[in-house]
């Protein structure tokens, strides 16, 4: 009997309840859409460690990120690669720099990535099948997804880096990150040569383990025998640091999450004036129930019923709205969005406690629903 009174209550006025669903299922896309560009923009934050293969990672003790992470002798992954337990080392360079479109004379951000020769750390196809493409001076492999003021970024094209010309021999697809707006990949000679950085200092360098060695024994080994200046993570324990540093330390991570908070506060609002507004039309009737014996508990039920009623009603148009505007948005700004069943249901249970607050705020006007007024 409770149900079907709420659901009657719920849908007695169309009209109010079209606004009041249409209202919460606003806030409801808000906060999709926050939770949407936090998960995108985190999965931007690695996504080119998504295309390196390692184990673990040396660091410079400076390393706070990827476009501040300092940088380390070379010589020290000599030293790993000696030690038991150890199939392979590598050396990964990066450096942000600015990328002149001859055409345009736009000036964009790169991100400079300097690879080895032959690097047995490459998963992404498009990279390790043409690195013999970058392999003569000032060459260099250009993302297609690079922002549009990159220009023509096609084979043959050319550009400018840091007042050096380059020309363009081959591309990847890889998506702007968040911080800079394309990539390029090119051999350490070359990278050395755009950059200034000399040859021997390395940005990060990649381990591979024997597979029947135990990550923390070779970790531990490899700790003893770097020297100090170095940092020495595993591959999860480094991406969850690249990851928390964007979303606790960077503007953009802290302004998403605050964006979440409002919208949730508003969606909270709107469904507490909308119960408030509910229970004070019906205060007689609910005055009523308990003249004729319901419990208050029972009472109490309608009005939780009715909240979730509200927000089942408005969760599941803001998803459909929400499906549609994170595939424009990942088109328009190649933005890592997708609604995957997480961000789904995460947004469900916030639409749940949502619901649970409201209607607990809403419901102690019930209190006042005394029987003796009626009379």
């Amino acid at each position: 009997m409770g149900i079907a009174l709420s659901w009657k209550n719920t849908t007695q006025n169309k009209k109010r309840t079209l606004a009041a669903v249409s209202g919460i299922a606003f806030s409801l896309v808000l906060i999709f859409m926050q939770v949407g560009f936090l998960d995108g923009a985190t999965t931007a934050s690695t996504l080119l460690y998504d295309c390196i293969d390692f184990d673990l990672i040396v660091t410079s003790d400076r390393y706070e990120s990827m476009m501040s992470c300092g940088r380390f002798d070379r010589i020290y992954m000599r030293k790993a690669a000696v030690e038991p337990g150890v199939a392979g080392t590598g050396i990964l360079n990066l450096a942000g720099k600015r990328w002149t479109n001859p055409d345009t004379e736009e000036q964009c951000s790169i991100l400079l990535v300097g690879v080895d020769d032959d690097p047995a750390y490459v998963l992404h196809p498009e990279i390790r099948d043409n690195l013999s493409q970058v392999a003569p001076d000032n060459t260099i492999m250009l993302d297609r997804l690079s922002h549009k003021d990159y220009g023509d970024v096609s084979v043959g094209t050319t550009g400018t880096i840091q007042d050096v010309d380059v020309r363009v021999t081959a591309n990847f697809d890889l998506g702007v990150s968040l911080f800079t707006e394309g990539s390029g990949v090119t051999n350490h000679k070359t990278f050395a040569r755009l950059t200034g950085v000399p040859a021997r200092m390395a940005s990060f360098g990649l381990i591979k383990i024997d597979p029947n060695a135990n990550l923390q024994d070779v970790k531990r080994r490899l700790r003893n025998a770097l020297p100090a200046d170095v940092f020495l993570f595993d591959r999860d324990e480094f991406i969850r640091q690249e990851q928390a540093f964007f979303i606790s330390v960077k503007p953009v991570g802290i302004v998403f999450q605050t964006g979440v908070l409002v919208s949730f506060m508003v969606g909270m609002v709107i469904l507490y004036q909308v119960l408030s507004t509910e229970v004070s039309n019906r205060l007689s009737e609910y005055a009523t129930l308990k003249a004729v014996g319901f419990s208050t508990a029972f009472i109490y039920r309608i009005g939780i019923n009715q909240a979730l009623f509200f927000s089942v009603l408005s969760y599941s148009p803001a998803l459909i709205v929400s499906l549609l505007l994170y595939h424009i948005i990942r088109i328009a700004s190649r933005l890592p969005m997708h609604l995957d069943p997480p961000i789904a249901l995460f947004v469900l249970a916030l639409t749940i406690v949502m619901c649970s607050v409201s209607g607990y705020l809403a419901l102690r006007k019930l209190k006042h629903a005394d029987p003796a007024d009626l009379f």
